[in-house]
């Protein structure tokens, strides 16, 4: 995936990153909240129009943002983590990618599972049907997620549920330990895989990506899968995305996977996930 096209994109990025007199077209961030029926509560969103969202009558393709674990529905969107509009801007603006709706919304340390609360089910089923049906979104463009770190770990279910969802999911640092994760996980502290308020291995394993592996061997059309992560992960993530992808390459999924020099952080991820989306509107 990596090109000069890259490079010269994340050089431009960085340029006009630092030059708040530099004019390009700006998308718009919405922050909503509504009142879930799954749920039972209020739960908080952001929404990017892209710079033409108003003057056209244009249909989007459309990007859902999983945070990661202690994050919200404004970390990808934040100047200092992912900074995901900037990003968008810049690559909207050198037509490196279509003018897209992304989507950011605040699950908590949920791990995006059906537990204590039904994360999964609400999003799945209730929280993306609102969203396409409230903004100007054509899915047969194109529906891509990503996620970052236990964003990651709910972007790979949420796409093994169901296959078809998703045209590309991005896999930034997946938190998709298999068989268990390893002590310094923030996974072994919240209550989604907890009994009694600890860690509880056969619960962390009825949530396993693998269980749902054969609904991916078994779809007519297969989603595009692109995994990153950083060498100096401190959370032992690197075996899990090759892990990951030599299952996939057994399968004959398609995907690509970069180890890159970095950590579990945003200024690995960043990077990544511009490569990620210049690989698919390529």
């Amino acid at each position: 995936m990596t090109s000069l096209k890259v490079i010269l994109f994340l050089m431009l990025v960085a340029f006009i990153g630092c030059n708040e007199a530099v004019d390009y077209p700006s998308g718009t961030i919405d922050t909503l909240s509504f009142h879930s029926v799954t749920l039972k509560r209020t739960i908080k969103y952001q929404v990017y129009r892209p710079p033409t969202y108003n003057s056209t009558t244009s249909t989007y393709p459309v990007l859902y943002l999983l945070h990661g674990h202690g994050g919200d529905e404004r970390d990808w969107f934040q100047m200092d983590e992912g900074n995901a509009k900037h990003l968008l801007d810049s690559l909207i603006c050198t037509q490196t990618i279509p003018p897209m709706v992304a989507v950011s919304l605040g699950a908590g340390n949920s791990w995006y599972v059906d537990r204590p609360e039904l994360m999964e089910t609400f999003y799945l089923g209730e929280f993306m049907p609102l969203v396409e049906s409230t903004y100007a979104i054509d899915t047969t463009l194109s529906r891509t997620i990503a996620g970052n770190s236990a964003g990651g770990y709910g972007a790979l279910r949420f796409s093994l549920k169901d296959p078809s969802l998703f045209d590309n999911v991005i896999l930034l640092s997946p938190a998709s330990y298999e068989p268990l994760p390893p002590p310094i996980s923030s996974s072994r502290k919240v209550e989604a895989f907890a009994l009694d308020g600890t860690f509880n291995d056969s619960i962390w394993n009825s949530f396993s990506y693998t269980r749902r592996w054969d609904n991916l061997l078994n779809a007519p059309r297969k989603p595009h899968y692109y995994l990153f992560v950083g060498d100096d992960d401190v959370y032992n993530i690197v075996p899990v995305v090759t892990r990951l992808q030599q299952q996939m390459l057994k399968d004959s999924i398609p995907n690509e996977l970069r180890i890159i020099n970095g950590g579990h952080d945003w200024d690995c991820w960043r990077g990544n996930f511009v490569e990620a989306l210049t690989a698919i509107y390529k």
